[in-house]
């Protein structure tokens, strides 16, 4: 019999360390390439891997999680101590009160995911989920990365609810920025279909448990973020 530790893909962890890369990746664009769009819009599009994955992670780390309490306290700490370098590279100010960085939507994310698993009746469930979704507004990401995971969490391990659902998401992410934000944004927002097919080779293996995979992605986030307005601070 084969167990699901010996699946063939990528597991969770391998797709964590893909979304590190292209967030970095799209980081390094706003950061120092505004101006070059050859180089700016497809760095974008590859950032853009980053905030479905990790909504799926969150889905997963929701459903493994051993101390809920925790699971909130870390991304409550380290979206704390990331508001400063996440302005400093995002919005070139200190503290940016209209746009919260992401390690806050995926608190929001994960209440919404909370909220709907607890509640037996999943339309009141559903809406009830709603609240912390639409309180993500002004976070990076905000209302679509909590919908992503909410989507990843109901569609559990089925891969092809997974695909549909993440890529309604994303196609009405799409059609709205259409009508909402620059040719370029719309450009760059293509790159959000590019998950759902990354994440077609998830392997629902966590891999390996070590403290370093428990605690990069929350260390990396406000460290590289620091380094890069650090970076843009002696050049500028």
């Amino acid at each position: 019999m084969v167990g699901s530790e010996t699946k063939k893909g990528l597991s969770g962890n391998a797709l964590k360390y893909i979304a590190l890369a292209a967030m970095t990746v799209d980081h390094v664009a706003t950061a120092f390439l505004t101006g070059v769009p050859a180089a700016y819009i497809p760095m974008r599009v590859i950032g853009k891997l980053t905030m479905p994955i990790m909504c799926c992670m969150l889905a997963e780390g929701y459903r493994y999680s051993r101390s809920l309490p925790k699971y909130y306290l870390r991304l409550f700490v380290f979206a704390v101590i990331s508001i400063v370098p996440y302005s400093l590279v995002v919005h070139d100010t200190l503290f940016c009160y209209t746009d919260f960085n992401f390690l806050f939507t995926l608190l929001f994310a994960l209440a919404a995911i909370n909220i709907y698993d607890k509640i037996k009746n999943k339309i009141p469930a559903l809406l009830a989920a709603m609240v912390p979704v639409a309180c993500s507004f002004f976070c990076d990401w905000g209302v679509t990365a909590p919908l992503f995971a909410l989507a990843f969490f109901i569609a559990g391990k089925d891969p092809y609810k997974r695909f549909a659902m993440s890529n309604a998401i994303a196609l009405a992410y799409i059609i709205v920025t259409l009508f909402t934000e620059s040719f370029s944004t719309v450009l760059t927002s293509l790159g959000l279909l590019l998950a759902p097919i990354l994440l077609c080779f998830y392997s629902g293996s966590r891999g390996s448990r070590s403290p370093l995979n428990k605690w990069l992605f929350y260390v990396y986030y406000p460290l590289h973020l620091a380094v890069l307005a650090l970076i843009r601070f002696c050049v500028v």
